[in-house]
C-alpha cells in the first residue's frame, strides 16, 4: 500500500468516526425532544385526568391545557378508561 492509499483510508475511517459520531448526537437530540414532549403529554394527560375528576367544564380544561375542546372531549374519554398513574 502506498502513502496516497494510507492516507486516503486515514480520511475515510476519519469521515466515517465524524459521521457516526454526527449521528449519535443527532441521535441523542431527537431522543431528549422525544422523551421531553412524551413527558409533557403525560402531565397533560393527569392534569385533565384530575380537572375532570373535579368536575371542570370541557372549556376551562381545553383553555388551561390550551387544546381544542375536541381533543379534550377524546383526551377525557381516554382517561376515564384508562387513567394515567398519578405520583
Amino acid at each position: 500500500m502506498g502513502i496516497e492509499e494510507a492516507i486516503i483510508q486515514e480520511l475515510k475511517a476519519q469521515a466515517m468516526r465524524e459521521g457516526r459520531n454526527t449521528g449519535i448526537q443527532k441521535g441523542l437530540k431527537e431522543g431528549l425532544k422525544e422523551g421531553l414532549e412524551k413527558g409533557k403529554w403525560q402531565k397533560t394527560r393527569l392534569f385533565v385526568f384530575r380537572a375532570d375528576r373535579k368536575g371542570m367544564s370541557i372549556a376551562d380544561i381545553a383553555e388551561l391545557v390550551d387544546l381544542p375542546e375536541e381533543e379534550v372531549e377524546a383526551l377525557i374519554q381516554e382517561v376515564r378508561l384508562n387513567p394515567p398513574e398519578e405520583h
